[in-house]
């Protein structure tokens, strides 16, 4: 019984190594506009500087996090109005790179706050 057991955690832990997992992390910036992308998906740019250099990988808000649009729609305003800065909490679904510019535009946004 003890061999089954070992062999079965040794083949989870094999398959736990193997799945990638998204990661999640946070970028800093300033909200600059929300494009519609079609298919109750939105395009949320931003950039590092209050003066619009240093632009950022856009972000996505997909359909499960539509809720998140109103917020947003507030941070542009903020933005542009008092220079608020903002924190994203960001999901890349695709490689394990914790980049805020990494070249992939299909990131997802979870969560905003100021920051």
């Amino acid at each position: 019984m003890k061999s089954y057991i070992k062999a079965l955690s040794v083949a989870a832990v094999l398959f736990a190594t193997q799945s990638q997992a998204a990661v999640v992390f946070n970028c800093s910036g300033y909200v600059k506009n929300v494009f519609s992308k079609g298919n109750n998906t939105y395009e949320v740019r931003y950039s590092r500087y209050s003066d619009g250099g240093f632009e950022l990988e856009p972000v996505i808000i997909y359909p499960e996090q539509t809720y998140l649009l109103g917020p947003v729609l507030e941070a542009v305003r903020q933005s542009q109005e008092n220079q608020v800065k903002y924190t994203l909490v960001v999901e890349n679904r695709d490689s394990g790179s914790r980049k805020c510019y990494d070249g992939e535009s299909e990131n997802a946004l979870l969560a905003i706050t100021k920051y």
